[in-house]
């Protein structure tokens, strides 16, 4: 024990200084952050214009060519509630749905929650 006392006490202030810039030299700083350029500002701002029905139709033609294969199908359709697209893979065969985004919960989640904002559920208020 006392020989690595011994060891540590020629260790000064100023070798650690030396030892802290050398670290600092083997890992630098970061660059500093950029600003962004006009054009990202841009894009950002102007968000690209929404497909229209025709190309969103071709779209969909061209995925259901590819999923026919494995006998699914997919459909598209707004919900008349949220007004959000709804997107359904179903069984071509039996018409099963299989899977639905945004789900069904989550859209009645939002629904509830809309009303919730607008003073809809009091007795949740109570509650809370």
């Amino acid at each position: 024990m006392s020989e690595q006392v011994a060891s540590l006490s020629h260790i000064s202030a100023s070798s650690a200084v030396e030892d802290f810039g050398a670290s600092a030299q083997r890992y630098p700083a970061p660059p500093p952050a950029t600003r962004p350029t006009p054009a990202a500002v841009s894009a950002v701002a102007n968000p690209p214009a929404r497909p229209s029905a025709q190309t969103v139709q071709s779209a969909l033609q061209q995925i259901n060519a590819h999923l026919a294969g494995v006998d699914r199908k997919l459909s598209l359709t707004v919900d008349p509630l949220s007004g959000h697209t709804v997107a359904e893979i179903s069984n071509a065969q039996t018409g099963e749905v299989l899977q639905q985004m945004p789900t069904k919960d989550e859209l009645q989640l939002e629904l509830m929650l809309a009303r919730w904002s607008q003073g809809g559920n009091v007795l949740m208020d109570v509650e809370a």
